[in-house]
């Protein structure tokens, strides 16, 4: 008796070992990632003020994902560092799984599957009208600029706490260029590009419409810019190599994110603020 109560238990352990994998997969998704409108940030209501909601493009197209997936998504804020922490031990179910608005490099890839990209986009010089009419023409390379690399000889406003690194390394500047980083946020730099104590801003212009759609900047009327020649920056989902879905999760975002892509039911940054404000088309020129 002892010894059929005892297989009887092995027995009943065996299927609900074989049943939780199955449960688990279905268990709500949550992705994490930094404030990075228009993909993702907090809202405000219509009087200006944070009602603690997120928002953003994301919203709607995992939306779409939910519906030809079954699976649900939940969405957290948090700062960079923290998201990619929490997503890379992974140590609970309701901990987040996914970051999300992550570039690839071979470090990320030996922590996480990377899936995608969701976007990509390239990125532009913006200056005053008034100082350069006809666009910023650079002496030296008897021609506007059309490069990174081509802004050596201006004065490069940026933003404190932005990796600048590259300008060095990858587009050839000398190490003498310094830029003169904002230290309150993106309204202050185009205001300092816009009384002319910087003459050229380089950003992506995603980030730029993202901040003019939310209120997050007014941009100054005599601000425009043009594109800048180079690579197209991607954009991908990161799933954590210790969730023990992770396979799933990367097999049925993948297919997902193709089909609603080649079926057009992709939500894109222009179809998502539709507005026909002069402000942000200005900037929506040089996507």
């Amino acid at each position: 008796m002892v010894n059929l109560r005892h297989s009887f238990f092995l027995l009943a352990g065996f299927y609900l070992t074989m049943f939780v994998p199955q449960a688990y997969a279905e268990e709500s998704v949550t992705i994490c990632g930094e404030s990075w409108p228009p993909y993702l940030f907090i809202s405000d209501d219509k009087y200006g003020k944070t009602n603690n909601s997120i928002d953003g493009i994301h919203l709607q197209n995992f939306k779409s994902i939910s519906e030809v997936t079954g699976l649900d998504f939940k969405f957290e804020i948090l700062p960079w560092k923290r998201c990619l922490s929490d997503v890379e031990k992974y140590v609970r179910a309701t901990a987040p799984e996914i970051a999300i608005d992550a570039s690839y490099n071979k470090e990320r890839a030996e922590k996480y599957h990377f899936v995608g990209p969701l976007y990509a986009f390239g990125t532009a010089v913006f200056y005053s009208r008034q100082k350069f009419s006809d666009g910023p023409f650079s002496e030296r390379f008897n021609r506007r600029i059309t490069t990174i690399a081509d802004m050596r000889d201006f004065e490069i406003c940026g933003f404190l706490g932005w990796n600048y690194e590259s300008y060095y390394t990858k587009h050839g500047m000398p190490r003498s260029v310094q830029i003169m980083k904002s230290r309150s946020g993106m309204q202050s730099a185009f205001s300092m590009l816009s009384h002319e104590r910087c003459e050229v801003l380089e950003v992506h212009p995603q980030i730029v419409i993202g901040a003019m759609a939310t209120g997050k900047l007014k941009m100054p009327t005599n601000i425009t810019c043009h594109k800048l020649e180079g690579d197209l920056q991607k954009f991908y989902l990161m799933v954590s190599r210790n969730s023990p879905r992770a396979t799933e999760l990367v097999a049925r975002l993948g297919k997902a994110i193709n089909d609603l892509k080649s079926a057009g039911k992709w939500l894109t940054i222009g179809e998502y603020d539709n507005r026909s404000e002069s402000r942000i088309a200005e900037a929506v020129k040089c996507l």
